[in-house]
This record gives structure tokens, C-alpha cells and sequence, in this order.
């Protein structure tokens, strides 16, 4: 999942436009993409999580009785 996250955080810096115009702001641009970055990860890591859980469940229909 991380490798998606990876490129889910570059391809929102890349759309959101690069704003680099010095060493001091490369930083702030870098921290930027990883917090984009661990935030796309903790989305995709839920939503399979999620999914899991549910098709972890039960398909069949409950006795009644």
C-alpha cells in the first residue's frame, strides 16, 4: 500500500504545483509530500481494512427459530 501512497502524495504535489524557490521553501515542499504521502497511506490502509472485515463476514442468511 505504501508505494500507492507514495505516488498518490507526488501526483497532489505535482497538480498542486511546485512552489519552490529556494532551499528554505524545498523543505517546507518535502514535508509537504510527506505528510500527503502518510495521509494517503492512512486512507488506503482503512479502506482495506474495511474491506477485509467485510468480507470477513458471515454470507449466509441467520437461522430464525
Amino acid at each position: 500500500m505504501f508505494k500507492f501512497a507514495l505516488a498518490l502524495g507526488i501526483a497532489y504535489e505535482w497538480l498542486t504545483g511546485p512552489t519552490v524557490g529556494s532551499l528554505a521553501t524545498l523543505e517546507v515542499e518535502a514535508l509537504r509530500t510527506v505528510c500527503a504521502t502518510m495521509l494517503a497511506w492512512i486512507v488506503l490502509e482503512t479502506f482495506q481494512a474495511l474491506y477485509r472485515a467485510a468480507m470477513s463476514l458471515d454470507p449466509r442468511p441467520g437461522r430464525r427459530g
